[in-house]
């Protein structure tokens, strides 16, 4: 494409340029390898990493930090000019560009290619906020429009932030009912997408399109995934995979394609922070990309990227005879390669820790680990002032079941003493804590897990109030009688049909009854025993059982009775004014 030519159009939206490494492997094929390619990765790019202990190839906060403050708008932009300039050489190398009648032609039908696409991509993602109300993302501030690759970019974000503001928002019964469903999909607007939700809010979507313009179809199919939640060796991932298709209408045998698909790895240490050595994260681009002229094909294959540690990758793995680019092209080519590389690993860094959305990182959310704390003696509100309790944090991980390992820190705020006091215990943890030294006290303990298998959260409150309080109702045979227990460890009373029953607690779990009054024109009294029955540390039910006599006019009447009353739990205010 010659330079007068890219002056007279504006600038392209689109493809990533990562398919560029087919044009330098390839050119270095057609030379006969005179030379040994030097690795991507040491391919010079305008946003280096700093050199040093932080790897060179995982984004620097500073460079993410940029990413953010600029929006995803002039990444994606750099990264679309490549992928246009790689897919006009497409054009000329299989015929295309002749048979849409030369250069201009050609670069018109590719630019409107490129814009209805861009029309497509908008439609769908309108759709995203609307899909899931629970949702905080809306898609604001992305204004570049794609081709091809560049459009596997844009789905990347928008189904990464997507998956964040899911994990961040809704319930895992909102989650588990969406994976019951299947997921969503959508069928309109010129394409279709479907997208499909794991039970840890992983999502996988996927979105096709198809569109004629200038005499040319395209064709793009689009699939990524980006996991929530890190396996056991502390891995998240990014994976996109992108197969466009060019044709000419009318002219069976002459296209072209490009097949990618992009991998990202990174890990987390046992403290769920992103490990930013070497051995902390590995990229890689498997590319093929063929075409064939009134049937004669042409295709090369190849992976290049990074293995855990640093090592770089590139390999070959099969080529039938192309090239696309001269001689003076392939450095041009090379330096393109590597700066979109990294570009690359911006966007997929910043959609696994939710950058772009006030969510985070979804492994920080607490949805991967169900951190349970346990306390003995179980009652922990209405205790008595310094009461002991042994505590102990067990994270598990809620996909398997298993020990997340890592540790725990526990902080309390409150009264009375936590021991250990303060810092990281190693999983499963164990403390001592002494509940507050007075009446009335209040003192929650907020615990937080981090392992490589992500964040836990919990929380245990203690107080030593009167008592919770509580509206009876209830009875047995033909009394009815109604009252209110503000304290259960303090005298209670329940009256009905002129009778009358008084509590006398001897603990919260249980006391003593005795009742007197008068019921259908005889007088009745009696006592005995009772027992409170709890649902977690919430009563729910009274249950007394003794003696009870009538006093008839041949003489008392003595029998054993059961009377059952439901307890439901009041706000302190209402407990003076309920009825």
């Amino acid at each position: 494409m010659s330079s007068d030519t890219l002056q007279k159009r504006r600038t392209f939206p689109g493809f990533p340029a990562r398919h560029l490494l087919i044009a330098f492997v390839a050119t270095l094929a057609a030379c006969e390898r005179a030379a040994p390619p030097t690795p991507v990765a040491e391919v010079p790019v305008t946003a280096a990493a700093p050199a040093g202990p932080h790897a060179d190839f995982i984004p620097t906060q500073a460079q993410l930090d940029r990413f953010v403050a600029e929006g995803p708008d002039p990444t994606l932009r750099k990264i679309s000019a490549v992928d246009y300039y790689l897919h006009y050489r497409l054009m000329k190398a299989t015929g295309i560009e002749k048979e849409l009648g030369g250069e201009e032609k050609a670069v018109a039908a590719l630019e409107g290619l490129g814009e209805e696409y861009e029309h497509r991509m908008r439609a769908a993602q309108v759709e995203y906020p609307k899909m899931i109300k629970t949702m905080a993302f809306t898609g604001e501030g992305m204004s570049s429009g794609f081709v091809g690759m560049g459009m596997g970019s844009f789905m990347g974000i928008l189904g990464g932030s997507l998956s964040n503001a899911v994990v961040s928002n809704m319930s895992d019964a909102e989650l588990a009912e969406l994976n019951q469903k299947g997921g969503l999909k959508f069928d309109g607007n010129g394409g279709k997408a479907a997208f499909t939700f794991d039970k840890d809010g992983s999502m996988t979507q996927a979105m096709e399109f198809e569109v004629n313009e200038h005499g040319m179809n395209g064709k793009v199919k689009m699939k990524s995934k980006m996991t929530a939640c890190p396996d056991p060796d502390g891995k998240v991932t990014v994976d996109i995979d992108v197969d466009s298709q060019m044709s000419v209408k009318g002219k069976p045998g002459t296209g072209g394609y490009v097949h990618s698909t992009f991998k990202y790895e990174r890990y987390l240490d046992d403290d769920a922070h992103l490990i930013d050595t070497a051995d902390g994260g590995a990229f890689s681009n498997h590319i093929k990309m063929g075409g064939f002229e009134n049937f004669q094909s042409q295709s090369f294959e190849v992976t290049t990227g990074r293995e855990r540690g640093g090592k770089p990758i590139l390999v070959e793995h099969g080529e039938s005879g192309y090239s696309i680019f001269q001689m003076d092209e392939v450095q041009k080519a090379f330096e393109l390669i590597g700066a979109t590389n990294f570009l690359q690993t911006i966007v997929a860094e910043s959609t696994l820790r939710g950058l772009l959305t006030s969510s985070g990182s979804p492994w920080e959310s607490g949805r991967c680990i169900d951190l349970k704390v346990t306390s003995d003696p179980a009652k922990r509100k209405g205790i008595r002032p310094s009461t002991a309790f042994d505590l102990e944090a067990t994270p598990r991980v809620k996909s398997d079941g298993m020990p997340a390992g890592g540790t725990v820190t526990a902080t309390l705020n409150g009264e009375s003493s936590l021991q250990p006091a303060g810092g990281k215990v190693k999983a499963d943890a164990k403390y001592g804590y002494t509940g507050p030294d007075k009446k009335n006290e209040t003192a929650t303990i907020d615990f937080e897990s981090r392992s490589k298998r992500g964040v836990g959260k919990a929380s245990l409150a203690f107080d030593t109030k009167s008592g919770r309080p509580y509206r009876m109702e209830g009875g047995a045979g033909d009394f009815h009688g109604v009252g209110k227990a503000c304290d259960l460890e303090q005298p209670f009373t329940v009256a009905g049909g002129g009778n009358t029953v008084s509590f006398v607690p001897s603990s919260r779990d249980g006391g003593t009854y005795t009742y007197a009054g008068n019921m259908s024109g005889f007088a009745v009294h009696g006592n005995g025993t009772y027992t409170v029955k709890y649902a977690d540390d919430v009563a729910v039910s009274i249950v007394a059982q003794g003696p009870g006599t009538v006093e008839t006019s041949i003489g008392p009447q003595t029998g054993e009775g059961t009377e059952t009353y439901s307890l439901t739990p009041m706000t302190d205010d209402g407990c003076e004014d309920a009825d």
